[in-house]
């Protein structure tokens, strides 16, 4: 019942032997090393005991590979793995005060247990299948319970995924329960929801590493939902776009490996959670496009799940083309969000700059109620912020996945206020509210240069009595210079802090210019308005989302006390050995200079 019928089967069983040989390949060898191990013991640690997402899809792995070879060893397995599960007397959130049973694990579990449960009707003995339907009888009832009567965030991964979840195991349960198809009534409205929620131009507003783990369970729960005569693709311009989102926010492919691989924006960590290449595959497939295709192939080298998944999604017709004139520029304009390179050749830089409304335009745009807080789950007080890579490491860098605070970006503080929605440690502007967003004012590429402009003046807490604060960035690619120019307007004079994060420590090497050797670059950060501002380097620890830990990271500062400040900041580097190009800055006539060449600002 689940992903393919009978004969689709079959004909995959043929092809994994041919035209899905490589696929199959790489996924054999997860499965085989799964075959080995044995399932965790329960523990009843507090949160949503994460760890039972790994049981969920060692389940789900081993009941494909069993399907399409059987053979008993991986039905076995998971059969071993599958009782452990139904054992555990709490799926992750349920053991909570308010009961509510709809934590992660649920999604996981549920998706694993129903596929080994509709895999290996032919292979499990009738007391393992008898007790693989009492367990999702049970958990389903359980989640369903209590996920009918919360308020969804339709945009938000957590539903995606436990939604996924309930979906496949009631979609098996139909021959033995009448509530099954309650259960899947449920599924089809949230996620019919969910897909008319999308940001139409593609881009995720929690990251590229919660996109990817949102989007397998997203479109694996579209994919089931096909099957019932219910197609969510069509409901939303997000499915032509999204892929070009996932590729800009990846690093350059000379340097992708299973450590690094994504821009970690918002909070992102900086490798790769879910594939990506099997995400790559649905959407290649989806869109007919040669160059998703392509992107597929390149994430094979760093791709660490080597998911089922490749073997459903791979469509073997279509080719993998990377073509000269594929852009190294995107506006995603309903999120805010501007993503650049100087090329696609593997060593490139990547210049990356947010200012846009939490969820993006769109969603303000929707009926009351259509979004909730939870839709703002890894969101950060991000206005203005930037980031800049170069030859295979970061020049200015992203916190990541740390407390949603101003001052862990490269923003700007007013008497240590940062931007609106910061309050506490998660960020909570909610409801929606257009007069308090940031907005891209320009964005623009012609040629060697791109021009960016945000203006975060509406987005700051009442208090920071911020009136204007524009940040016009000029990237002048063949001469490694990003010039950042900050015009700032405040109520009264106050202490104005612009913060940068380098991801290496600088050291002063003038008052005004500071700078840092690394393994691959020779960096230089340099103050180009010294009358106006000071230059200071130092640390600031950054915290941990959920907890006091953290860690002390290099920061460098412009600083002035002011009530309005014009601002205008260099970054140049160099891969070695070579220098850092010179670069000057004529306020009278508005331009700055590198190596003699003149440009306006």
């Amino acid at each position: 019942m689940l992903f393919f019928n009978w004969w689709e089967g079959e004909q995959l069983k043929e092809a994994i032997s041919s035209t899905h040989l490589t696929q199959w390949t790489d996924f054999k060898a997860v499965a085989d090393s799964k075959v080995r191990r044995d399932p965790p013991a329960y523990r009843n640690d507090e949160g949503e005991q994460l760890w039972q997402r790994d049981v969920g899809n060692t389940i789900a792995a081993l009941a494909v590979a069993g399907y399409l070879t059987e053979d008993t060893e991986y039905f076995e397995a998971a059969d071993r793995w599958a009782q452990a599960a139904g054992s555990y007397p709490t799926w992750g959130t349920d053991d909570t005060p308010d009961g509510a049973e709809y934590g992660l694990a649920y999604g996981h579990q549920l998706l694993g247990l129903a596929m080994l449960y509709d895999y290996g009707q032919d292979y499990l003995s009738e007391a393992s299948l008898v007790s693989l339907r009492q367990t999702l009888l049970s958990r389903v009832e359980r989640q369903y319970n209590a996920y009918r009567t919360i308020d969804k965030a339709y945009t938000q991964n957590h539903t995606w995924i436990n939604i996924c979840g309930m979906l496949a195991a009631a979609m098996v349960l139909r021959n033995d329960t009448d509530k099954a198809d309650e259960w899947i009534a449920f599924t089809q409205e949230v996620l019919g929801k969910s897909s008319k929620l999308l940001s139409p131009d593609g881009a995720s507003q929690e990251g590229p590493g919660y996109w990817q783990y949102g989007m397998e369970f997203l479109m694996s729960a579209f994919d089931l939902s096909l099957s019932l005569g219910n197609d969510f693709y069509r409901n939303s311009t997000w499915w032509e776009n999204t892929a070009t989102y996932a590729r800009f926010m990846t690093l350059p492919a000379d340097h992708c490996d299973k450590e690094n691989s994504i821009i970690d924006w918002g909070d992102s960590p900086r490798y790769s959670w879910y594939g990506p290449s099997h995400i790559y595959r649905r959407l290649a497939s989806l869109n007919h496009n040669a160059l998703i295709q392509y992107a597929a192939e390149n994430a094979r080298a760093y791709d660490v799940s080597s998911s089922w998944l490749n073997l459903l999604w791979y469509d073997n017709t279509l080719s993998s083309v990377m073509l000269p004139s594929t852009p190294v520029f995107h506006h995603f304009e309903n999120m805010g969000l501007v993503a650049s390179r100087t090329d696609w050749d593997g060593n490139e830089s990547v210049l990356i700059f947010r200012c846009g409304a939490p969820l993006g335009t769109f969603a303000e745009q929707q009926p009351e109620g259509s979004y909730i807080a939870g839709d703002m789950g890894h969101i950060h007080p991000d206005a203005n912020h930037f980031i800049v890579y170069s030859n295979g490491e970061y020049i200015l860098r992203n916190n990541g996945y740390v407390k949603r605070v101003t001052r862990y970006h490269n923003t700007m503080l007013v008497n240590g206020k940062g931007q609106w929605g910061e309050v506490n440690t998660w960020f909570t502007p909610f409801p929606l509210t257009p007069s308090r967003d940031p907005k891209i004012v320009e964005a623009l590429e012609d040629g060697n240069l791109v021009r960016i402009t945000g203006d975060a003046s509406a987005c700051y807490l009442d208090e920071a009595g911020v009136k204007k604060f524009v940040r016009e960035l000029l990237w002048i690619k063949d001469r490694n210079v990003l010039v950042v120019k900050d015009d700032i307007a405040l109520a009264s004079s106050s202490h104005i802090e612009l913060l940068f994060y380098p991801e290496n420590a600088l050291s002063m090497q003038s008052e005004s210019a500071a700078g840092v050797v690394t393994s691959r670059n020779s960096i230089r950060m340099e103050n180009l308005t010294p009358g106006n501002s000071s230059l200071t380097l130092g640390t600031s620890f950054i915290e941990e989302r959920s907890s006091s830990d953290g860690e002390e990271r290099p920061l460098a500062t412009i600083s002035a006390d002011a009530s309005s400040l014009v601002q205008v900041t260099a970054f140049s580097w160099s891969p070695l050995p070579g220098t850092p190009p010179a670069v000057t800055y004529d306020s009278a006539a508005g331009t700055v200079t590198v190596d003699g060449q003149t440009y306006g600002l």
